[in-house]
């Protein structure tokens, strides 16, 4: 049975859709067949991000309205055998969508596949709930900042309500220069401050940006930020990745 993992982030802005379209490539390099499940209703991105939106002829609203099977709306790319996505409707009535009905297309995803990552909506509303009812693991994603790690700590706090047992934070967009003046927050000091272990730390890269822009992947790319949402797949995948000291550079780049 396959794991799901809900990818979630108390606010807008901080990459979360991102890291989520950008891990799901990287786990299908490490061998598991990965689907994404985008849930952010009305603001679909992963299609985006990965340059699949000209696929997207039908999404989970076809499914949930009862016109079609999962198999049916699940999205590839010959770029990404090993790859699949379930794209966000972006009309829909959310009281389609019950506890029963996704929990139930969820079980049908573990039995297909290694992996499940579930894109939440940024913030707390119902369909966050939904994502963190279905979830094995969470991952929180945060920026180094005050407000966004205070809106991490609140999600972090209802997954733990949700019965989440295995919670994670994910830095991104560290600028090492400002952490080292003490302009921003170490994310030493945001795991202290979460009372919760880091699954990775994404440096600040014109990389994303341009690869979004473009519709391509940053995985097996010479980008930092690639190379460590790969070491974050890594440690996803139960190989030991260790995180290395953050005030260390290599070659003038960031690497966590």
């Amino acid at each position: 049975m396959g794991r799901v993992i809900t990818i979630a982030s108390g606010k807008g802005g901080v990459g979360k859709t991102t890291m989520t379209a950008n891990l799901g490539v990287a786990l299908t390099k490490q061998g598991k067949k990965t689907v994404l499940v985008d849930l952010d209703m009305g603001l679909r991105n992963i299609d985006v991000i990965l340059g699949m939106e000209n696929l997207v002829l039908d999404h989970l609203g076809d499914y949930f309205e009862g016109s079609s099977d999962w198999q049916d709306v699940l999205i590839r790319d010959e770029r990404y055998p090993d790859l699949a996505l379930l794209a966000a409707a972006q009309n829909l009535d959310p009281s389609l969508i019950t506890e029963e009905s996704f929990l139930g297309l969820i079980r049908e995803l573990k039995a297909a596949f290694d992996l499940i990552l579930i894109d939440a909506p940024a913030g707390i509303g119902p369909m966050f709930q939904l994502a963190a009812a279905a979830a094995d693991e969470g991952i929180v994603v945060t920026q180094p900042t005050v407000p966004a790690v205070r809106d991490a700590d609140k999600v972090l706090h209802l997954m733990e309500e949700a019965g989440i047992s295995r919670r994670f934070i994910l830095v991104n967009e560290l600028r090492l220069s400002l952490t080292r003046k003490k302009i921003t927050m170490t994310p030493q000091d945001i795991s202290e401050v979460l009372g919760s272990d880091l699954v990775g730390v994404v440096p600040e890269d014109i990389q994303v940006i341009l690869a979004s822009n473009e519709g391509k992947s940053l995985v097996g790319t010479a980008s930092a930020a690639g190379k460590a949402i790969e070491r974050i797949a890594g440690r996803l995948c139960g190989r030991n990745v260790p995180l290395p000291a953050f005030t260390r550079r290599r070659g003038g780049l960031f690497h966590a």
